[in-house]
């Protein structure tokens, strides 16, 4: 599918988005990536900018991660090719365990970012964090991921 996609407004097929867990992929700054499940998801306007809200959680490897490493990430919504993906980086944490290897998960450069995308997922979204904000509501802190880039696979796109 990684050929197999197109460049889509953000804001298209957002059901796949809502229905679905995503994978979340992150990088320190030696280029070290991480990948983890993520049902917490929002997408938002966030003062004028269309953002994916991620909330994870503070003693996750990838809140170290997006805190202390790039400030990027990208939101992959898995395919039936991939989905036992969530599985496995909701299982193990990246801090002792290459999830990639585990899942058998294939990266695409980004476009705009240096965080990779997925392949064979239904859609790919690039964001830059440009605000982060503690959750009254439980010990997770909310990630604002700019909407850089947006792609979905031919094979949802009508």
């Amino acid at each position: 599918m990684s050929e197999n996609r197109i460049e889509i407004d953000p804001k298209e097929y957002v059901e796949y988005f809502r229905e679905n867990t995503a994978l979340l992929v992150s990088m320190d700054s030696n280029g070290n990536k991480n990948v983890m499940a993520l049902d917490w998801k929002k997408m938002e306007d966030h003062h004028g900018d269309l953002v994916i809200r991620a909330q994870v959680a503070y003693s996750r490897y990838t809140y170290k991660l997006l805190t202390e490493g790039m400030k990027q990430f990208t939101i992959n919504i898995p395919s039936d090719t991939n989905r036992n993906a969530v599985s496995i980086a909701g299982t193990y944490s990246g801090r002792d365990t290459n999830k990639f290897d585990e899942a058998g998960l294939e990266t695409l450069p980004g476009v705009t970012i240096k965080v990779p995308t997925l392949k064979n997922c239904l859609l790919n979204y690039e964001c830059r964090v440009i605000d982060t904000s503690k959750s009254d509501l439980s010990s997770h802190h909310y990630f604002y991921g700019k909407i850089l880039k947006a792609f979905a696979s031919k094979e949802i796109v009508k």
